[in-house]
């Protein structure tokens, strides 16, 4: 596990592309998924979250981290503190054909350590309720709902329903 230099852009691209295709393929729609990729893992958007940032609206990025493999970049995700003691991970993919191989846990614990060093007593992540690869990973990890909601889609229109899960990390 490392921190991604900017060189790992095109990697991290074509990891959370493919990731977020195949998690929520036949979920929703291509053209929902075309938006969030676009939105979200587009080469300039990447690039500029490379380092850490603070958002300025009370949430922080601490920069992109990647996994490998023979040195292939097989996995990617990042996330930040959002409160006092409280670290988000906003996003963790792996390369498909790379899944069950315990890169996906070798993330989530070098994010843990980063909200550790953040002082964060609580790591929260939302998740698709349709996640069928996302909810075992988490809850397997300590990760338990702790709310739900509903929405739209500005831009196709279909359903979004998430949960919100959490779990304890560092000293109580």
């Amino acid at each position: 596990m490392r921190l991604a230099p900017r060189n790992d852009v095109p990697d991290i691209v074509r990891v959370c592309s493919a990731g977020w295709r195949d998690t929520y393929h036949g979920i929703y729609s291509a053209a929902y998924a075309d938006a969030v990729i676009a939105k979200y893992y587009g080469p300039q958007r990447i690039a500029a979250e490379i380092g850490p940032s603070d958002s300025g609206e009370g949430w922080q990025w601490d920069g992109w981290l990647v996994a490998e493999l023979g040195g292939e970049v097989i996995g990617a995700a990042g996330g930040g503190p959002t409160g006092a003691d409280t670290w988000e991970v906003f996003v963790l993919y792996l390369d498909p054909d790379q899944r069950r191989k315990g890169a996906g846990r070798a993330l989530l614990r070098a994010m843990t350590e980063q909200a550790l060093a953040h002082g964060a007593r609580e790591q929260w992540v939302s998740v698709a309720q349709e996640n069928e690869k996302g909810l075992p990973f988490y809850r397997a990890l300590g990760f338990e709902v702790r709310a739900q909601s509903e929405s739209q889609s500005e831009s196709t229109g279909e359903p979004l329903r998430n949960v919100r899960m959490a779990r304890p990390i560092g000293a109580a």
